[in-house]
Parts: C-alpha cells; sequence; structure tokens
C-alpha cells in the first residue's frame, strides 16, 4: 500500500506504508519534513525531492536533508545556499549542506556561500572559531562520467563467441583489456567453464576474476536486456562501473576498470584555486561518498595530486565520506586529512582537532 503525502501547492511524495512502518516513521512526521522542504527550497523542490521514495535510504536522506536545512537556517548566506540548489548542482550542495551541519555544532559559527571583496568566485563555507577562521571549498565527484558502456558493449560482443553454456558469468577486470587479451580470456572462459560442477571462482589473478553461478537455460533465447549498475569487490573492497548482459541465452556481466581519480583530483584542485580567499586557512573537502575504486587508493589519489609544495594556498585537503550510523538517523562523517606544512595559512590546532579520522553529526 502507498500514500500520497502533500507538501502544499502541488509538492508531494508517494510513498509505501511498508518503509514508513520499517523506519518508524508516520505520515504526518512525514509531511512535516515535506512541508519545511516546500518552504524552504520554494520552485527548487520538484527536482530535490523524489516523487516517489521506494527505498529506505532515499527515506532517510530526505528526511536528513529536513533537518539539516532547518538547522542552517539561522545562518548568514542561506539564502545564496539555498540558490545553488539546481539540477547540475544538486549532489554537490547536498555536499556542502552536510559539511555546514557537522561544523555547525562545533564552531562559533557558519557563513555560507561568503563574500570575498575583489573576488567573483568564492568557497562554499566561512567557519569561525575561537577567533580563528577557516574556509572551506566543497568538491563533489560526479560518478556517472565513468560510463564504460561502450567499452563493455564491445567486451560482450567479443566474449560472448566463446560463452556456449547456460551459466551466469561474472567478470571483474582492473585493467583495460586490448582486444587480443579478450579473445584469450575467452579462450579460458570456454575451456573452464565446460567443467564447472558448482558455483565459484574459476580465474582469480591480481588482474581479473570470472565467476560462475551454475543454472539451467532459459527457454526464451529471444529475451534481451542490459543493466547498468555499480558493483562492490568484497574481496579489496573496490567499486566498479558495471553492466549485465541477458542476450541469445547468454548472460554475462562485465565490471571494470579500477579507477585512477589522480587527473581528476588535480583538476578539482586547479579550479579550487581561484576560489580561495586572500589571506585566510583555506580547506578543501572532496565527497568521497560516490567514488568508485577503493577508499585507501582514493585517499593515496588525493595525496598525490595535492602537492603541498605547489598548492600553497591551501591548508590542507580531506576526503570525507558521510553514511547513516546503523540504528540512527545521525550521519557518521570521517575525515581523512592530507596537510600541507607549506601552507602560506595554516589552519589552527582547534580546528585540526574537528577533522579527526572520525565524527559525527
Amino acid at each position: 500500500m502507498k500514500d500520497k503525502i502533500s507538501a502544499g501547492k502541488e509538492g508531494y511524495v508517494v510513498v509505501s506504508t511498508e518503509i514508513l512502518k520499517s523506519m518508524n516513521i508516520s505520515i504526518e512526521q512525514l509531511r512535516h519534513h515535506l512541508i519545511e522542504l516546500k518552504l524552504i527550497l520554494g520552485r527548487t523542490f520538484d527536482f530535490v525531492v523524489p516523487k516517489n521514495i521506494n527505498d529506505t535510504a532515499t527515506l532517510q536522506w530526505l528526511i536528513g536533508l529536513s533537518q539539516r536545512l532547518q538547522k542552517l537556517k539561522q545562518c548568514d548566506g542561506f539564502d545564496r545556499h539555498i540558490r545553488m540548489y539546481t539540477r547540475e548542482q544538486l549532489q554537490s550542495n547536498d555536499f556542502v549542506t552536510v559539511i555546514a551541519s557537522y561544523l555547525l555544532d562545533k564552531v562559533d559559527n557558519v557563513i555560507l556561500e561568503p563574500l570575498i571583496i575583489d573576488k567573483s568566485k568564492k568557497p562554499d563555507i566561512l567557519a569561525d572559531l575561537r577567533g580563528k577562521q577557516v574556509y572551506l571549498e566543497c568538491k563533489h565527484i560526479e560518478t556517472l562520467r565513468f560510463d564504460y558502456s561502450r567499452a563493455h558493449e564491445h567486451m560482450f560482443s567479443i566474449l560472448r563467441d566463446y560463452i556456449d553454456v547456460p551459466h551466469q558469468i561474472s567478470i571483474t577486470y582492473k585493467k583495460t583489456l586490448s582486444d587480443t587479451e579478450l579473445h584469450r580470456l575467452g579462450e579460458a572462459l570456454q575451456q573452464r567453464a565446460k567443467l564447472v560442477t558448482g558455483d565459484g571462482r574459476i580465474i582469480h589473478n591480481p588482474d581479473i576474476e570470472i565467476q560462475v553461478i551454475r543454472r539451467e537455460a532459459y527457454g526464451d533465447k529471444r529475451l534481451s536486456a542490459t543493466m547498468s549498475m555499480i558493483t562492490e569487490d568484497m574481496n579489496d573492497n573496490c567499486r566498479y562501473v558495471g553492466h549485465a548482459y541477458m542476450r541469445d541465452g547468454i548472460t554475462l556481466s562485465l565490471s571494470g576498470p579500477k579507477v585512477d581519480y589522480t587527473k581528476i583530483l588535480k583538476e578539482k584542485i586547479r579550479k579550487s584555486k581561484s576560489q580561495s580567499p586572500h589571506d585566510q586557512p583555506y580547506m578543501l573537502m572532496i565527497d568521497g561518498n560516490k567514488m568508485l575504486g577503493s577508499l585507501t587508493e582514493n585517499i593515496r589519489a588525493l595525496s598525490s595530486a595535492f602537492q603541498p609544495k605547489t598548492n600553497t594556498r591551501f591548508s590542507a585537503a580531506a576526503l570525507v565520506t558521510h553514511y547513516l550510523r546503523l540504528g540512527s538517523r545521525g550521519l557518521d562523517l570521517r575525515f581523512y586529512v592530507v596537510s600541507n606544512p607549506f601552507a602560506k595559512f595554516p589552519i589552527s590546532k582547534e580546528f585540526e582537532r574537528l577533522f579527526q579520522s572520525s565524527s559525527t553529526e
């Protein structure tokens, strides 16, 4: 059963009763959050708030967004912050909201979208603690830029000729494979798949892993489907772009390659230089939640891209993850900070303590 909950003046969401019950949220409580979001967001409500809520994660995010924006309403620059909630900048500005909400409980004052004299571009946040100030610029990395759909389609077109058993086959690869390597892989796959007697890995090395799930052939080979996904390899805690194909009786999923963010982070750092203040400490915060690859390698990529001697305008850079804690509606924030010993304006010890490896909102 689903309920249509109104926020007034055409603002509404449709949510199942089961999801509300699982989170112990009443219809009236959700309506309150929707009304608040409608008042705050105005015309942007329609593309910020999803019309249909089909899972608890979306509902948790929506309630969290409402709580954080209500919390920030009294901050100087809040109206400027809300105007930044455009269709293109939704995830980026949501990250700003998360960081500002976290800081508000721990510092003396927070200014959103602070204005800087003689600067057309500006950082996202100015935090004040015991007379010391730090400007913060928040950057989101868009996962959708890593499509790989054409590459995976090409890989499938080669490998499908080597698959003559109905089993479901999953391939995770770390490095881009040439056509010659794909044909060799197909030959090995063809030989080993015939010997499969149970589910499990048939090829496993540092660069590639192939898993097989035994099943009977489905009757209608005319069925065709393609699905995009983000997969996670639990062996190395690495996330990959993936595509699953079901065609001509063949089921094959392809995930990879591993993303190296060093060049992308260098570009984020380069663009952030123009937003740095003239003579104040300045931190760059990178949203790590939607990044592919492994957290360890992404931190290493940030360290490689940061180059402290070159980027002396930056006091520090940090990769930030923010997740809902189990059994709680608050966020668990983890800061992985790369400090700059050559910074022209280092941050104070008080500010350093705010960005320990694990903190809570």
